[in-house]
């Protein structure tokens, strides 16, 4: 499998600094730019140039069988540790898991020497909970110099601000824009726009709708912010005719796209 040039850079950066720094470092990836490709690879390389195991951690279900699948394209077996993705195992090196599951095993996470782990991957990073602090703490009583590195779409969390320290390019983030985060660079940046611009994603065309929209003019927040559901119901449910005419309109717009 062969990394499109802006991953290849974003696994070049992820491996650089972890070779000079055990310091919590992030990609910032655009949702689109294929992180589970980036994942398998530096997860693959850390493996290679180690032979330590590598942990690689995301929020769902969902997310880490999609990563999983990702390093099985590669061509190498790994396991999974996640109760709702359906496995607890841990034969092969590179280990796909979730937070919840991990952490009612840790001492299994806590080896040492050569069977112990070299890093830990964490998907979705903006989500650093107490408890994906806790397992990489707990790992790190095993092995002090183990790596840490997030992959996310959205590094800036309402309240906190951003979740790293220092930019690309060397900025350092004041407490203004920044309180306290857990991550000490952000390595690489790789935006939407980019993405649209080299055609790995498809421009986004913003226009009106050709036929009549739903009428919403009776739906009012309640005091707490949020719609009552039997508004919603009686504005949007029961229009076969009006939806059938918007989606028709939907599909006239996208046929060459």
């Amino acid at each position: 499998m062969t990394l499109r040039p802006y991953q290849q850079e974003a696994h070049d950066a992820a491996i650089d600094w972890m070779r000079n720094s055990i310091d919590p470092a992030l990609l910032d990836l655009a949702t689109g730019a294929g992180k589970s490709h980036v994942i398998a690879a530096i997860a693959r390389t850390i493996h290679d140039k180690t032979g330590k195991r590598v942990l690689c951690l995301a929020p769902s279900a969902e997310l880490v069988t999609q990563n999983r699948a990702k390093y099985l394209d590669a061509g190498y077996n790994a396991s999974v540790f996640s109760a709702s993705a359906g496995g607890k195992d841990l034969r092969h090196p590179v280990v796909f898991g979730s937070p919840l599951t991990v952490k009612n095993r840790i001492s299994a996470f806590q080896r040492q020497g050569s069977a112990g782990y070299a890093l830990v991957i964490v998907d979705e990073c903006h989500g650093i909970t107490p408890t994906l602090r806790g397992i990489i703490d707990a790992m790190r009583e095993a092995n002090p110099n183990l790596r840490v590195l997030g992959l996310t779409a959205t590094p800036y969390r309402l309240g906190d601000g951003y979740i790293f320290r220092q930019w690309p390019d060397g900025k350092i983030n004041t407490e203004e824009t920044s309180r306290e985060p857990y991550f000490m660079k952000c390595l690489i940046r790789v935006d939407a726009r980019f993405l649209i611009d080299q055609g790995y994603l498809t421009p986004p065309v913003i226009g009106q709708i050709g036929a009549d929209g739903y009428d919403t003019s009776q739906l009012v927040p309640n005091r707490m912010g949020k719609f009552d559901a039997a508004a919603i119901d009686q504005a949007y449910h029961g229009h076969g005719r009006k939806t059938g005419a918007i989606v028709a309109d939907v599909v006239s717009k996208a046929r060459d796209r």
